[in-house]
């Protein structure tokens, strides 16, 4: 049986509006993780969780923030893409020092493993890139998909080695291996978001529609289905520190936690007036919070499963 779901141990006050990306970086090697946010108004802010305040806000894109990541071998670097506008690479001192033209004009956000990153392009395209030691980018591969398919939803690298999971506005999932693709099947619903448990060599799918997928990352067969109770996810994520919980949250407002081993429902978490956009876990003693940030500007922060 799920357990009775706790309240937030703190709840942030975003005072550039309503949350739309979260990322952690550190501002030295092996120091604490820092919570960073994006805004719909192109800001970035720095948070102090000791105090639960702002500490630096800058004006990072005139348009809403898809999507932030950060370079775990380059401490204080930060990445953040804007939805219809650029992707940029940030050093320490909040300083742009390298920018690319991003055109793609739909919703699918970056991902980013180590020093690679995919980028959405065009309609249905993804580009590949090496991070270089100078914060530039380096294409690698470009990855194209029969017009059909619409609008690509979705990105998630697989991890080491070139393999590649990608998600399309017509149900079609697929796992690349370079620019050839490898596996493709397909979902009735739209898809919305993409995570990987590497450990289980698990791919998990959210939708438009109230189904969570679980696939086969090697050969997308089909592992389980689960049944919402409201449609349409935003967002996922993995508890790395110890790969047993994962997150979703999206469209009617609550965050759910599931075990990763067995796929049950744990809990739901219910405190945002409008949807949840983004959701990351905190490494921290014991095995750190998870944040949630909503497009009703608030960040709420939990202290689930840790004991």
């Amino acid at each position: 049986m799920a357990q009775t779901p706790p309240d937030p141990t703190h709840i942030l006050h975003n005072p550039s509006g309503p949350v739309t990306a979260l990322t952690t970086f550190r501002t030295k090697a092996g120091g604490e993780e820092t919570l960073v946010s994006g805004s719909n108004n192109g800001a970035i802010n720095i948070w102090n969780l000791n105090v639960y305040r702002s500490l630096k806000t800058w004006q990072a894109h005139s348009g809403s923030i898809a999507w932030l990541g950060a370079l775990d071998d380059r401490p204080g670097y930060i990445i953040s893409q804007a939805r219809h506008e650029s992707l940029i690479i940030w050093n320490e001192k909040e300083i742009a020092v390298y920018r690319l033209l991003v055109d793609h004009e739909g919703f699918c956000k970056c991902d980013l493993w180590t020093n690679i990153i995919a980028i959405p392009a065009e309609k249905n395209s993804v580009h590949i890139f090496d991070i270089n030691e100078t914060s530039s980018l380096e294409r690698t591969s470009t990855l194209k998909i029969d017009d059909g398919e619409g609008a690509l939803m979705a990105i998630k690298l697989l991890g080491q080695g070139s393999k590649i999971a990608t998600a399309y506005e017509s149900g079609c999932i697929c796992i690349w291996n370079e620019n050839i693709v490898l596996h493709r099947t397909r979902v009735k619903s739209m898809p919305t978001c993409l995570g990987h448990h590497a450990h289980r060599n698990e791919l998990l799918l959210g939708t438009s529609c109230e189904t969570l997928y679980i696939f086969n990352a090697d050969n997308l067969t089909e592992l389980k289905s689960i049944a919402l109770t409201n449609p349409g996810l935003n967002v996922m994520a993995l508890r790395l520190s110890d790969l047993r919980i994962y997150a979703t949250a999206g469209w009617d407002k609550r965050i759910r936690l599931f075990s990763a081993r067995s796929h049950k429902k744990l809990c739901v978490l219910q405190l945002h007036d409008e949807a949840v956009n983004s959701l990351i876990f905190i490494a921290g003693p014991g095995s750190g919070l998870l944040a949630a940030g909503g497009s009703d500007a608030l960040i709420s922060l939990w202290d689930v499963y840790n004991s």
